[in-house]
């Protein structure tokens, strides 16, 4: 199954994932949600359970927009707007709660910030002009996240305090598989491949005597991992990185310092939780060896990072194969 070009977010070393020999029926089809295309293979399915698996990722996709409101229920776009408590959307406010929490991870959330919305965007347009974000501008807006937070009261009731932006684009895609495995652990389901644009994919079982798929890695030549029953997620710039002079700027921003130079060229997570994949394949971007490493052990997770074509560091037990 070969990944199809996205829209907007072009993200990721993981480009191709071999699918041969497989006997059964095959539902597959693709949705443009989250800024990209999320391709979905099931392979002991119906067409009923893929169906409902497109409508997952498309209300996930609706309540975490931050650009537009999209129907009745209050999403993330309305929140950003709001001044005083309102109502959001039930599965929008579980969601909150989990990127809101202060050691969401191994590395202590210090890379991870769910109020980058604002500054995020001055980036994004920033770049789009090839231009480095004024120093001031980024100061301001460090102070403005600073300075904000939610409070969460009953029956979904949520108040945002201060004047940055929440952006939930570093976890919603893979707490959207998370809710997507349950779904089909539900169902008994196990040969399966959920792709969202590359950067989030849900991995079942191959119909084959072992079970992997072989997962391209997009970033080293001819290069790939053996995957299965879990998930794989991929923050890089190769896709998405813009050279300013001797400087490659990308789209994931520091929380901390507001810089959107990162320390690598991409990092790859195998996890068992796919919002915690999310979350460190993004943060590792920016943290040191040793950082990535502690996290590791806590998380429990596999990591390989990638510099200049090499292998800066790769986790023990994660074999590189070569076509």
């Amino acid at each position: 199954m070969s990944i199809y070009d996205m829209k907007f977010k072009p993200i990721i070393p993981l480009l191709f994932i071999a699918l041969t020999s497989c006997s059964a029926k095959v539902s597959g089809d693709r949705v443009f949600c989250f800024n990209c295309w999320t391709n979905i293979k099931l392979f002991d399915g119906n067409d009923t359970e893929f169906e409902d698996i497109k409508n997952i990722l498309k209300y996930y996709d609706k309540i975490s927009d931050n650009y537009s409101a999209r129907g009745t229920t209050n999403n993330l776009y309305q929140l950003n707007k709001a001044t005083e408590v309102i109502e959001v959307d039930s599965k929008l406010y579980d969601l909150l709660h989990v990127a809101s929490e202060p050691n969401i991870s191994g590395l202590g959330g210090n890379y991870f910030d769910y109020r980058l919305g604002s500054l995020s965007k001055l980036w994004k347009d920033s770049l789009a002009e090839k231009k480095i974000l004024d120093e001031e501008i980024v100061e301001n807006e460090i102070i403005k996240m600073q300075n904000s937070a939610l409070t969460f009261g009953e029956e979904n009731k949520v108040l945002k305090v201060g004047q940055a932006e929440i952006d939930l684009g570093g976890i919603v895609k893979g707490y959207t598989l998370d809710v997507i495995k349950e779904y089909l652990t539900e169902k008994e389901r196990k040969s399966y491949i959920i792709d969202s644009g590359s950067s989030s994919i849900l991995l079942g079982e191959k119909q084959t005597e072992s079970g992997y798929f072989n997962v391209t890695i997009n970033d080293l030549d001819n290069s790939y991992i053996k995957v299965k029953n879990g998930f794989v997620s991929t923050s890089g710039t190769s896709r998405q990185g813009v050279r300013i002079g001797d400087v490659t700027c990308s789209h994931i921003v520091n929380p901390v310092t507001g810089s959107v130079v990162n320390n690598y060229d991409a990092v790859i997570v195998l996890s068992d939780k796919g919002y915690i994949g999310d979350v460190l394949s993004t943060s590792m971007m920016m943290a040191t060896v040793d950082e990535i490493k502690d996290s590791e052990q806590k998380d429990n997770v596999k990591v390989i990072v990638i510099k200049d074509k090499n292998v800066i560091y790769k986790s023990e037990g994660i074999e590189i194969l070569h076509y």
